[in-house]
């Protein structure tokens, strides 16, 4: 195993505890975890499946199929954290309607470039807060997300990032210290070990003018102030942030695969 796969299997490892403790329910099967949230069911990472080893593609279809009716899910979540199941499982779970959505797991391994400014100023004001004192932000940003539906699913997602942020210790970067548009959090593995950066989010009219720039950086130097083992992040494959996240520093340790089936499908 080499220490970019140990540094990948010690980070899935951890969100499947932190999910765990989040969660209402913990079922072990052979072959995969399944979290459940009662009172938070259209929260989808804390409502699925986690598959830990191979299994036959029509072993977890029907067992999925069996957790996702007793626990009332509308939808299906399968994640794997394994290239070689992830090929297994692939073209069965894409037959069966499943939409594969791809992750990757990056460590920072460099140190970001300096800000150049570009309207007179080189960087942003930035402060660390508790997340309940971003609340209001949180909702924001979070009801601007394009599936967002309902007040009731934000009310579902800030509740979870109450949860997120006692398990692991979670702090909020935000952007300009009032008033903020822009935030990310800040996660620590218990003992310290491990820091993660997670959910960097900007308003939308106040995007493109380097506020997400600004806590990225300012999450990188806290981060490193705890003197942590690794400091990481988890990036959509096919979207944008990856190579911005590159330029900063981080470079790609691992990959992960998250398979959904929506109710009208």
């Amino acid at each position: 195993m080499t220490d970019d796969t140990a540094l990948h299997e010690r980070l899935t490892g951890w969100h499947l505890r932190v999910r765990a403790a989040m969660a209402s329910q913990r079922l072990d099967l052979p072959f995969a975890v399944c979290v459940i949230a009662d009172d938070l069911p259209s929260v989808h990472d804390l409502n699925l499946m986690t598959v830990t080893a191979q299994v036959p593609p029509a072993v977890l279809l029907r067992s999925i199929e069996r957790v996702a009716t007793t626990a009332g899910w509308r939808h299906r979540r399968i994640e794997i954290d394994s290239v070689a199941v992830a090929d297994r499982l692939r073209a069965p779970l894409t037959d069966a309607g499943y939409t594969e959505e791809r992750f990757v797991t990056m460590a920072l391994t460099g140190s970001p470039p300096p800000m150049v400014a570009r309207d007179g100023r080189a960087s942003r004001p930035t402060a660390i807060v508790d997340v309940d004192e971003q609340i209001d932000l949180a909702r924001a940003v979070t009801a601007q997300e394009p599936w967002a539906h309902s007040d009731a699913l934000v009310d579902q997602m800030v509740e979870r990032e109450r949860r997120l942020a006692r398990v692991a210790r979670g702090r909020v970067v935000v952007a300009p210290p009032r008033a903020p548009v822009s935030r990310c959090l800040l996660l620590e593995e218990p003992g310290g070990g491990l820091v993660e950066i997670d959910a960097v989010s900007t308003l939308v009219d106040h995007r493109g003018q380097r506020w997400s720039d600004a806590v990225m950086r300012r999450a990188i130097e806290a981060a490193r102030e705890h003197d942590p083992e690794h400091v990481v992040l988890v990036a959509d494959d096919a979207d944008w942030p990856r190579t911005w996240y590159g330029r900063l520093g981080f470079r790609v340790i691992g990959r992960s695969w998250a398979f959904r089936r929506h109710p009208e499908a």
